[in-house]
């Protein structure tokens, strides 16, 4: 099978595809905000070798997430540019000593705080480890990934669903071969 990263880095910047994916984030976020979760660990879900877990993306999230972080902007408030100390680092593996997928953390917590929230992928908005929310917790994820799974399917796109810092890794590597559009 041909390498199908260039095919979610040209879904990721179709407008028809990114308001599809802003309406799920969307949904999502309501029916998170619904149950009124609490964060209480500042960010320690995000030292996945610590905190003993991995995060699952689907390749889509990411090629969006690294569009919108190539971008340098955040989603937040609804600004279009936002100051400059909220803007996102660009990440780029052109240092092979520096994969991605060997780092502890998310490269996106910086002093125990998520610089990318406001496009982060499904599995971040979903996941609180607050007592008593594990039932709903995987109910919801559950619900969203059949949608995000029909989102791919709508839109006529490959699937693939993969942990979140080797795909980053990967989907880097491939967009350094490939860019659709000149990035900032």
């Amino acid at each position: 099978m041909p390498d199908p990263w260039p095919t979610w880095f040209a879904a990721a910047v179709r407008p028809d595809v990114d308001a599809a994916l802003r309406d799920f984030y969307g949904q999502l976020d309501a029916v998170i905000a619904a149950r009124r979760p609490v964060c209480n660990q500042s960010g320690r879900c995000c030292n996945f070798d610590a905190f003993g877990h991995k995060l699952y993306v689907t390749a889509l999230e990411i090629a969006w997430f690294i569009r919108m972080a190539d971008r340098k902007w955040q989603m937040a408030d609804g600004q279009d540019n936002p100051p400059p100390d909220t803007r996102l680092p660009v990440l780029s593996i052109k240092n092979p000593q520096s994969k991605i997928k060997h780092l502890p953390t998310c490269p996106y917590q910086i002093n125990n705080l998520c610089t990318a929230h406001a496009i982060r992928p499904m599995g971040c908005r979903v996941f609180f480890c607050q007592q008593g929310t594990q039932d709903w917790q995987q109910q919801t994820y559950e619900r969203f990934l059949t949608q995000l799974i029909a989102l791919h399917q709508r839109f006529a796109l490959p699937y693939l669903y993969l942990e979140w810092r080797s795909g980053l890794d990967e989907a880097l590597a491939a967009r350094d071969c490939f860019s659709p559009s000149p990035r900032p």
